[in-house]
């Protein structure tokens, strides 16, 4: 009996760090988007790079936290399920931030996850989207086929701001040479041609360092596609009773 009072103790303290947790981004919504390959195989040994941008809505001129959590890319293909986990994601828009980044660092321990995608953002003056979260998927021996359907990207979106708006897509690309460090990847942080050391016209989410390796597959064409084409937009409000969306894309 002498040990009951310090493990119910323990116990007490572990639940009222988790609700901590929860109340600490109290603002939530769950987004999913579905959409298709186009026709093209896809070789074994290259890399898919999936990535995802958004845009956020409701910023005011308070410093605005936007985390992505529990995400996940679910397809199948060649009679096998696939169900990879997308590296968590922080996304600080503020108007003291003035050059737009994005590093593969360590995430506020709040999150729970130690390593993540880090972008900081400035929070009005941008064009177009900013990135949201990327993922390296090395293609299986087997190789995969063109036209897979039904590829499913969802995650948990939060705040700890009220008013919040996301709304977000994702693209997917081939490539033959890819880096298994995030950080190398030079991932522009905008669309925008002037708010990050990026000085072009390419899309959020653009491996820099490895351009010259795209080639066409699961969502591009090669060229200078080097994100792929963009999904339908899923959108859902950051609330304190949390919302769901589904959206079902347009075919490749």
């Amino acid at each position: 009996m002498r040990y009951f009072q310090p493990v119910r103790g323990l116990a007490v303290c572990a639940l009222l760090f988790a609700a901590t947790l929860a109340l600490a981004h109290p603002y939530k919504c769950t987004s999913a988007i579905a959409s298709n390959f186009n026709g093209t195989a896809i070789a074994a040994g290259d890399d898919i790079w999936f990535n995802a941008v958004l845009k956020v809505n409701g910023l005011s001129s308070t410093p605005a936290r936007i985390f992505v959590t529990h995400a996940s890319i679910t397809f199948t293909a060649n009679g096998q399920t696939y169900q990879l986990t997308v590296p968590d994601s922080q996304i600080t828009l503020s108007n003291s931030i003035t050059l737009a980044t994005t590093f593969f660092a360590r995430l506020s321990p709040e999150i729970g996850s130690p390593l993540g995608w880090r972008t900081a953002l400035p929070a009005s003056g941008l064009a177009g989207n900013d990135f949201l979260a990327g993922l390296r998927f090395a293609v299986p021996a087997s190789g995969l086929p063109g036209g897979i359907k039904n590829v499913i990207w969802q995650g948990t979106f939060s705040s700890d701001t009220a008013g919040l708006t996301v709304n977000w897509q994702w693209g997917a690309s081939v490539y033959t040479n890819f880096s298994t460090k995030y950080n190398d990847l030079g991932v522009k942080p905008v669309d925008d041609n002037k708010a990050s050391q990026y000085k072009n016209s390419d899309h959020a989410g653009t491996p820099e360092s490895f351009r010259a390796f795209v080639v066409g597959g699961v969502r591009g064409g090669g060229g200078s596609n080097f994100t792929g084409s963009y999904s339908g937009t899923g959108s859902c409000a950051l609330v304190v009773t949390p919302t769901t969306s589904f959206t079902v894309s347009e075919s490749q």
